[in-house]
């Protein structure tokens, strides 16, 4: 948590201090930033549930709040944060020179190494960690499924709608992809990835954690009368 809360204050006083920085939608065009966002709040609210409000509120409404931000981790919090990791380095190691040119080694000259490790290796190790640390309840399956899938298709329409706006993609590598069914074909594979990630961080909770029957026999084992 408090690497994303670090993350955020450091792009924000980057753009103060670069304030012609890709203005439209700013950060907001990438999933980084916005997977940094949700990772972010997700922590405070963690934070807040377990050292104020379970001692706030009745436990019934903590319960409520436990399990909806349960419900955030496995559908949205965990499954974004392994696909900025796991697509960003997949990509820099099968085509680096796509997704980190000489534009973006000149912005990060400096601190390169630190940069890309910063925001690009520790979602995926501050998910795991939370995956680990914590006996989440996740939703059901198809649930987790779908809330995943919605926040692949709100993403896909919002860096559309900034192509039609502006006329750029978010990323360079889009712009390296002459043609638009290859655009397509490499958004997709991206949504499959995020899928595969759902149901790999899914599988892993279980096997990390498994479950344990915790139901009592609502009726007490019959006896036979004596005589």
């Amino acid at each position: 948590g408090i690497y994303h809360v670090y993350f955020i204050l450091y792009s924000t006083i980057w753009d103060i201090k670069h304030p012609n920085y890709e203005t439209w939608a700013g950060r907001w065009k990438t999933l980084t930033f916005i997977t940094c966002m949700i990772n972010c709040w997700y922590f405070i609210a963690s934070f807040l549930h377990e050292f104020l409000l379970t001692l706030l509120l009745p436990e019934c409404i903590t319960k409520k709040v436990r399990c909806f931000l349960d419900t955030v981790f496995c559908s949205v919090v965990c499954p974004a944060a392994l696909l900025v990791s796991c697509g960003f380095w997949s990509l820099y190691f099968i085509r680096r020179h796509a997704i980190w040119n000489d534009r973006t080694e000149t912005l990060y000259s400096l601190y390169s190494h630190v940069y890309i490790h910063m925001i690009y290796s520790f979602p995926a190790l501050t998910a795991v960690t939370e995956l680990v640390h914590r006996n989440h309840k996740y939703p059901g399956f198809f649930k987790g499924l779908a809330m995943c899938s919605t926040l692949a298709v709100l993403y896909v329409c919002w860096i559309y709608y900034r192509r039609a706006m502006i006329g750029l993609w978010p990323y360079y590598m889009l712009h390296g992809i002459k043609s638009d069914k290859g655009r397509a074909i490499f958004i997709g594979q991206m949504v499959g990835l995020l899928v595969i990630l759902y149901i790999v961080q899914y599988i892993l909770h279980y096997v990390v954690h498994p479950t344990k029957s915790t139901v009592e026999p609502t009726t007490a084992p019959k006896t036979k009368k004596t005589e």
